[in-house]
């Protein structure tokens, strides 16, 4: 009684009877109505959650936790009493009876280890549709047995309390005193944050309720209990699996379909899989197969549930684009989910294969009706999101399915979804789709916790190209222009060609009558271009005419600015705009499953220019002297073609005295190489020297090479569509040319060599000595006389003499002494005479030491021409032009000179006044 008494106060201070009131009321409504809808029922429990929420939200300060913890403790303690005060009443009933048995106390009997409906066999689902009429009425008969009066055990004044004493009148009314207070100490245990007591003191609740045969009062209670997650919060995973097991008890035995489909698919998720006993798993299993087979599953939208558990990852076919395959991809934000979305690149027209796998929790395999993907374009999934978030087939642009029968076994499993894409456009891969009898599972990615994958479909790279003929325009003269177009691989379904033309060009339409052409010359003109197929080629054709360039030299004009200055090269701009589609299109349009998409556009370029310079220009060229008679020729060039082109053929011409050896040519990297516009070239070879006289020069064939006047450098042209062109280029070698000629003149053409030897290697002052110089002219002939004198002589056999040379004018031939140790005499100058045979004379003449000691220094050889007989100085121009003669002397390494040894002097006597 006076545990009663502080259930009413608590009630009172904590405002208990709105919130209980409340949840009796709801509770006590929904107990009659059967099923009822999945909504309305989630709405109760949600209703009765709040309230009870804001009951437990009241206890704010620590006073109150503190009080209602005290509270909670002395409704238990009145627990424990009211059960004692049934069982003492149950026992007098049974001693009054005679029974032999004593009633054993509902509330232990229904909250004991194992309940009493759990040992009964498990009536699979579809035979308990049928006999569930025969259960209620089994369970009614029970009760009217159960409804005896209990005797009174309590004394008969006025100081027992009315409410105890109705509960101890007879079992219904016992067990409705014990959910009341239950009810009020679970409240209690929850405002003083004891939720485990709270969550067992439910459970106890819940079977009461069950054993009572309402279950849907039952189910609610553990509805609550379970959706508390206290158990599974503290990792009570096996008491939270027996709360899940009681409530699909209570669930199976109201016949609650929806609500009994979604509490076996919780059951199976991956932490009570490890926990659920192998029967009571094939249990489950077994009503969820057969509960998927109900219509009435076939209505509402489920939701990702646990026992089924998605992964999705992009793939490539082999068709892939090369950069998609390489796993190039993008993160972008979704601001409305507040997550980011990982955009895989790919092509219109790329194999893409979506890995799907699927992981399942059921302990035996499932055979599902079909697995379907819905694709959606980002900005329509925006809209879904921002209206309810459910993703409808309306809302799919593209739905990818995987036909029955699809076999799914418990553990990992893989399935691949194949699609090609004919629409550019940025999609998500929203929603799977699991078909199983009459339920559909839906696993949205904005509510998985895995990453969300989307797609950014881009065009493909257009397969077109177009050509535009000749590469270069003439200045003056109209020429044709042939424009080529190649569809390729992509299927064109119209297009547009636009020639554009600058000042000083002009151009007709294609097929123009010739008597109006002088009318239709204008400087733009569109032309339409057929639909084709793969594969195709268009060719266009028409005039282009080009006005004269002027060529400015910065002069300024009559309003003062420098017209050089605006002078631009004068070109014709080819431009092509398409709407295509990817080659598979009709392909994947004749399956009828994908939808119609616009075209992708795309625009080809292509120009020609007029020359107003050349393609390639000589920006330098330099010769080095190397060996007797080598060279090497180094060339630079600088393109000046807008358009690249690449070099085919090269050849140098060079005048005497110089040729490319055969062997000289030493570009050959240069082959079939790539020229941009500003791109340096630079040619290199080696050459050997030649005889310079004559025009011709006979091989050994008889064959005649004219002579190149100047060197020139020969490059043949090719562009990319195999067109050649000759470019004949000036080549500015005069420095190496001209010493090459003032060498053959002066520096190794007259060149003479001597020996000078000495009678005695030792010798006196003052005593002279006899010298010989041995003088060799055969030098002087040069090597170009040598070269033409072996030609004429018709090969080695030819002999060139010196009398030959500078017209046979005679040598002077002088010995001079100065700055050596010695004095001269004798023929020390004279005239040598060149004759035929007579390269090799001897000069003879005496030298007189001056010094004593080892002498180095000898007298010194000159020798130069004189002008011929009968012909003055002045007026000869050999006496001007004549080159000087060097002379190579071989000289000995020393002379001993000696002092004198013996000396002839006469004394005279003298005075100091001489001196």
């Amino acid at each position: 009684s006076g545990c009663w008494d502080v259930r009413c106060a608590a009630g009172r201070y904590f405002a208990f009877d709105s919130a209980s009131g409340g949840s009796e009321e709801n509770l006590r409504r929904g107990s009659g109505g059967g099923g009822g809808k999945k909504g309305q029922q989630k709405q109760q429990r949600r209703n009765v959650v709040d309230e009870k929420d804001g009951a437990t939200a009241a206890a704010t300060t620590i006073e109150e936790v503190e009080a209602a913890r005290c509270l909670a403790e002395l409704l238990e303690f009145a627990i424990l009493r009211l059960m004692r005060l049934g069982d003492l009443a149950l026992m007098e009933q049974s001693m009054k009876g005679g029974r032999e048995e004593i009633v054993v106390n509902p509330i232990r009997r229904a909250t004991s280890e194992r309940p009493v409906d759990t040992l009964t066999p498990w009536v699979p689902w579809r035979e308990l549709r049928r006999v569930r009429d025969e259960i209620d009425a089994r369970r009614r008969g029970r009760g009217d047995d159960d409804n005896e009066a209990w005797p009174s055990i309590l004394p008969d004044d006025s100081s027992v309390s009315p409410w105890l004493r109705d509960a101890l009148a007879d079992a219904p009314s016992y067990e409705s005193a014990y959910l009341s207070l239950a009810e009020h100490a679970v409240l209690l245990n929850r405002r003083a944050g004891r939720f485990r007591q709270a969550s067992r003191l439910e459970d106890h609740r819940a079977e009461v309720l069950i054993a009572r045969g309402e279950h849907a009062l039952a189910a609610r209670v553990l509805e609550d209990n379970v959706a508390g997650a206290c158990c599974a919060r503290d990792q009570w995973t096996r008491a939270h699996y027996w709360r899940i097991f009681r409530l699909a008890c209570c669930q199976r035995m109201e016949g609650d379909v929806l609500a009994y489909l979604e509490t076996l698919t919780q059951s199976f998720n991956p932490r009570l899989s490890s926990v659920a006993p192998e029967k009571t798993a094939g249990l489950f299993q077994r009503d969820l197969e057969a509960i998927v087979t109900d219509a009435a599953v076939a209505e509402p939208r489920w939701g990702a549930f646990p026992f089924l558990e998605t992964e999705l990852s992009i793939a490539r076919g082999e068709g892939g684009n090369a950069t998609a395959a390489a796993g190039n991809k993008s993160s972008q934000p979704l601001p409305f989910l507040r997550r980011k979305l990982t955009k895989h690149l790919c092509f219109v027209g790329d194999e893409l294969r979506f890995s799907l796998g699927l992981h399942s929790h059921l302990p035996r395999p499932i055979a599902v009706n079909g697995v379907r993907l819905y694709l959606v374009t980002l900005d329509r999934y925006e809209q879904v999101y921002r209206r309810d978030g459910i993703v409808t087939e309306d809302d799919a642009f593209r739905i990818l399915t995987i036909d029955a029968p699809i076999d799914i076994l418990p553990g990992r499993n893989e399935f691949v979804f194949e699609w090609r894409p004919m629409t550019f456009q940025s999609y998500v891969l929203a929603t799977v789709e699991i078909q199983w009898k009459e339920a559909s599972f839906f696993y949205d990615s904005a509510l998985l916790r895995r990453p969300m994958i989307g797609l950014d479909v881009r065009p493909s790279e257009p397969t077109q190209t177009i050509e535009l003929n000749p590469l270069f325009l003439i200045p003056g003269h109209v020429q044709n222009v042939r424009l080529v177009f190649h569809s390729g691989s992509d299927v064109i379904s119209q297009g547009l060609v636009r020639l554009a033309c600058s000042d000083g060009l002009l151009v007709v339409p294609p097929r123009t009558d010739p008597s109006r052409l002088e009318e239709a010359w204008s400087d733009e003109c569109v032309i339409q271009l057929d639909a084709c197929g793969p594969g195709k080629k268009i060719v266009i054709t028409t005039l282009v005419k080009s006005s004269t360039i002027r060529q400015h030299n910065d002069e300024v004009d009559a309003d003062g600015g420098e017209d050089g200055g605006n002078h631009r090269v004068q070109t014709m701009w080819a431009k092509v705009e398409t709407r295509y589609r990817q080659e598979s299109y009709d392909a994947v349009m004749a399956l009828g499953e994908e939808p119609e998409s616009d075209p992708m556009r795309t625009l080809l370029e292509a120009m020609v220019t007029t020359l107003d310079r050349p393609a390639l220009a000589v920006d330098g060229a330099e010769a080095f002297l190397f060996g007797d008679n080598r060279v090497v020729v180094n060339v630079s060039l600088q393109c000046n073609s807008p358009v690249p082109f690449y070099v085919k053929e090269w050849h140098l011409d060079l005048p005497p005295p110089l040729k490319v050896e055969e062997d000289g040519d030493l570009n050959g990297g240069m082959f079939r190489h790539a020229i941009p516009e500003g791109e340096m070239l630079l040619f290199g070879f080696r050459c050997i020297r030649t005889d310079s006289s004559g025009n011709v020069i006979a091989d050994e064939e008889g064959d005649a090479e004219p002579r190149c006047e100047r060197p020139l450098l020969r490059v043949v042209l090719q562009d990319e569509f195999g067109k050649t062109f000759l470019q004949v280029l000036p080549v500015n070698l005069e420095d190496v040319y001209r010493k090459l000629r003032k060498e053959d003149v002066y520096a190794e053409l007259y060149t003479a060599t001597a020996e000078l030897s000495c009678s005695a290697e030792e010798g006196t002052v003052g005593h002279p000595v006899p010298f010989v110089y041995d003088l060799n002219l055969q030098s002087l002939v040069t090597p170009r006389q040598r070269r033409r004198a072996s030609l004429e002589g018709g090969g080695a056999g030819g002999n060139a003499s010196v009398s030959s040379t500078v017209s046979g004018c005679p040598i002077l031939y002088t010995i001079v002494s100065d700055g050596s140790d010695w004095i001269v005499s004798g023929k020390v100058q004279g005239l040598i005479k060149p004759a035929p045979g007579s390269e090799s004379m001897t000069i003879r003449f005496r030298g007189i030491p001056t010094q004593s000691g080892i002498l180095r220094n000898f007298p010194e050889l000159f020798l130069e021409y004189l002008p011929p007989d009968g012909i003055p100085a002045k007026s000869s121009p050999s006496s001007v032009s004549s080159p000087p003669i060097t002379v190579q002397c071989k000289n000995p390494d020393s002379f001993q000179s000696f002092a004198y040894t013996t000396s002839l002097s006469l004394a005279v006597p003298a005075t100091m006044d001489e001196f």
